[in-house]
């Protein structure tokens, strides 16, 4: 089993509460997050204890059109409005787990975002040279379009 975490901060020019509210609604996760192709969920305002659903696709060769397609079931473990979010998840060969931290900073929130997975199977083998540098770029990515999205309104 390979483990990784990664982690990212950027200040969004929104409140706490407002960032909150957004990221911690996974059917939008589509419109910020690249990998994010859609997400559902049973509920309007997922609590602890709440579930919910989420598609990932990666392209580890972009602009290869090689695609890698993952179902998570995830749980809601923490969640503390404008404070703290956290969720864990499992997919077929591995195992997730997505905290949010909101502070405010100044008229805005510094907005931070860990992500820790482990990977299982024959994932193992490409993961080190393809999954972790792909990762990496799109948790940075995430966070810019976050910022750009929440900023226009």
């Amino acid at each position: 089993m390979i483990s990784r975490t990664l982690e990212n901060s950027i200040v969004i020019d929104r409140s706490p509460a407002d960032v909150f509210a957004y990221v911690t609604q996974p059917w939008r996760w589509h419109e910020w997050h690249p990998s994010s192709r859609n997400a559902r969920a049973g509920v309007e305002t997922l609590k602890v204890g709440d579930g919910f659903d989420e598609v990932i696709q990666l392209q580890p060769l972009s602009p290869l059109p090689l695609t890698i397609t993952r179902q998570t079931r995830y749980q809601v473990v923490l969640s503390e409005p404008g404070v703290s979010w956290e969720v864990r998840g499992e997919t077929r060969d591995g195992a997730l787990t997505i905290h949010y931290d909101f502070r405010a900073e100044g008229d805005g929130t510094l907005f931070y975002r860990r992500l820790q997975y482990e990977v299982r199977g024959a994932m193992q083998l490409v993961e080190p040279w393809l999954l972790k540098p792909r990762m990496k770029r799109l948790s940075a990515q995430a966070l810019a379009n976050l910022k750009a999205k929440l900023e226009r309104g």
